[in-house]
């Protein structure tokens, strides 16, 4: 170790210094710092001289070692972190803070996080055993719901951008719960199932979209008495369904998508048919519609108590033109309104 001695005259102070360090830690111990001085060997005494000056010189030049001599008060990160006085703390976050942010109606939750639709269902209504409502000449909703849901998915397929599905392809019967699980099992972003209307005391054509909700309207009821029908839902099953009724964003969804499918249906079918009546969108208990997880609607797109509009549902002409409304709503939906979509009607009847 290479010291170096300091001049004569500091020498001198610093062995002052030193001696009169030593000798207040001798009287802090009990010793006579005189006697034992006088009785000391000088060997020893230079010795200590040695180390004192050593120590002395480290003091006063710095750290020899690379060691900190005193204790931080403070570190740079505990600076960084720590939060100043003038900010208010951040409080903790409460289940009743996301009352306001699930319930906002400034944005719906699928654009506020972004979300896509990538899988769409088809359900055509009825089939097999269930015939759904028939006509005065004798034409089946279930033929006219499959026939259109079909024209439906070949026009969604083109823009190859979503998965079309569809819950039957066959005349088969299908009750409620497989529609739903169809949907819950394909991870179905999107659903819409096709029917026709019937109304015997009023035979006029009429286009009305539902979601789920409830409703205080009998003749809404009494359709939804016959929709659920055979639904194969137990009561066992009831807790598990009616615990979705809350759920926002499809609730927030099913509503929009709703208003989107009416609108194009009526504005598109009045251009044809100047005699159609709009019945709007409106909220009714249909278990399909509650059972599967995503934003649903149940379109009631024609009326085949009015004759006049039967003859046309059996042209193949008309049940493309009705897909072809089907299309501009749910594009019109995809799209929340910045594009919209003109449904070209096909004048040719086959």
């Amino acid at each position: 170790m290479l010291f170096m001695i300091p001049k004569k005259r500091e020498l001198k102070v610093r062995k002052a210094i030193l001696r009169g360090v030593y000798e207040d830690n001798l009287r802090i111990i009990g010793k006579n710092p005189v006697i034992l001085a006088g009785r000391a060997p000088v060997f020893f005494k230079k010795m200590f001289l040695f180390f004192s000056i050593t120590l002395l010189s480290i003091l006063v030049n710095g750290n020899y070692l690379k060691l900190p001599l005193f204790p931080e008060k403070q570190t740079t990160a505990s600076l960084i972190t720590q939060r100043p006085s003038s900010l208010p703390a951040e409080k903790p976050v409460k289940p009743s803070d996301y009352a306001a942010f699930l319930g906002g109606k400034e944005m719906p939750l699928s654009r506020m996080f972004g979300l896509e639709v990538k899988t769409i269902m088809i359900d055509p209504g009825h089939g097999g055993s269930d015939s759904g409502t028939t006509g005065t000449m004798g034409t089946k909703e279930k033929d006219i719901t499959l026939d259109i849901a079909k024209k439906l998915r070949e026009r969604l397929r083109k823009y190859g951008r979503y998965n079309i599905l569809i819950t039957r392809e066959q005349d088969t019967t299908l009750p409620l719960n497989q529609r739903v699980e169809l949907a819950r099992s394909s991870r179905a972003d999107l659903f819409i199932s096709i029917h026709l209307n019937y109304l015997p005391s009023k035979p006029i054509n009429i286009i009305e979209t539902y979601y789920f909700g409830p409703s205080a309207d009998d003749k809404t009821l009494r359709l939804a008495e016959q929709e659920n029908a055979g639904s194969h839902y137990g009561l066992s099953d009831f807790k598990e369904i009616i615990g979705k009724i809350g759920e926002t964003l499809k609730l927030q969804e099913s509503k929009e998508f709703a208003a989107s499918i009416q609108k194009n249906l009526f504005l598109n079918s009045k251009k044809q048919n100047a005699n159609v009546y709009n019945f709007g969108v409106k909220r009714a208990p249909f278990i399909v519609l509650l059972g599967v997880d995503v934003p649903a609607v149940l379109a009631e797109v024609s009326c085949l108590s009015n004759r006049e509009e039967e003859i046309e549902l059996n042209t193949e002409s008309h049940r493309e033109n009705i897909a072809r409304y089907l299309e501009a709503g749910i594009l019109d939906y995809l799209n929340k309104g910045e594009v919209s979509y003109e449904a070209k009607r096909s004048s040719g009847r086959r």
